[in-house]
């Protein structure tokens, strides 16, 4: 009976033991501060497949990784590599950012408007977060294009105008 008894006082023991072991105590290292919301500029860069894309910024320094959204903001972006752009988002903890929203800046060097095709009547207008602006010759394709975002080149009072679609109407 004592084996018994003492026998089962070392697996209580034990076991006591085996379970302080395990338990891990949180420091003060292991929470997160609270993510604030940051602004970067640089280019966006497309590696990988169609079924494993990865977009970066290339901010001069360390390229980094881009977390979209969403898929259609994900589409987004990629139709605008080779761009510069002024991303805000919130740092992940895997050293990437978490795009909240983004606009275009410069294409090829350029300064470029980023909008949303517009129609007043017979005018057309990009609208940006700054106010409206008038297209005083807008590219044809334009009229069949309104809702979609763009980014736009030249003069928007009278052209000629590059443009190249962020988002599809």
């Amino acid at each position: 009976m004592r084996s018994s008894r003492a026998a089962r006082w070392m697996l209580g023991a034990f076991a006591a033991t085996s379970v302080a072991a395990c338990h891990h105590h949180a420091s003060s290292d292991d929470t997160l501060p609270a993510s604030t919301e940051r602004i970067v500029h640089g280019v966006i860069s497309v590696t990988g497949t169609s079924f494993s894309r990865q977009l970066m910024l290339n901010t001069g320094s360390t390229p980094l990784r881009l977390h979209p959204a969403s898929s259609s903001d994900s589409a987004a972006l990629t139709r605008l590599g080779g761009a510069e752009v002024s991303l805000h988002g919130v740092d992940d903890a895997g050293g990437g950012l978490r795009v909240t929203s983004f606009t275009a800046q410069r294409v090829s060097g350029k300064p470029v408007v980023d909008g949303w095709i517009r129609a007043d009547g017979d005018r057309l207008y990009l609208e940006t977060p700054g106010g409206r602006m008038p297209l005083g010759n807008p590219p044809s394709a334009f009229r069949q294009m309104i809702g979609a975002r763009v980014w736009m080149d030249g003069p928007l009072d009278h052209g000629p105008n590059n443009y190249g679609v962020i988002i599809p109407h």
